[in-house]
């Protein structure tokens, strides 16, 4: 598992695989379990990572500014733009 955090919107992604995401699920407070072509897990996105105090003993890579974006591609949800770590 590997985990990213992004600073500036205080979001926690978990990533569980590398396939690719087809479909997300919308679990309240902005938070998605993201699901590959067989609906198993890719990544959990969590919103307010830090104010809602997940963060504490987590380790994971953190990312300032830039945004990841998903959308539809001939039905499947892809990342259109990357962002890179702090170095």
């Amino acid at each position: 598992m590997k985990a990213t955090y992004f600073t500036d919107t205080d979001t926690l992604v978990l990533h569980f695989s590398d396939k690719l995401v087809e479909d997300y699920i919308d679990i309240g407070v902005g938070d998605l379990l993201e699901l590959d072509a067989n609906r198993e897990l890719v990544k959990l996105t969590i919103e307010h990572a830090e104010e809602r105090n997940i963060l504490p003993g987590i380790e994971f890579a953190e990312i300032e500014g830039g945004t990841v974006e998903f959308e539809q591609t001939d039905g499947r949800w892809v990342e259109r733009e990357p962002v890179k770590p702090l170095s």
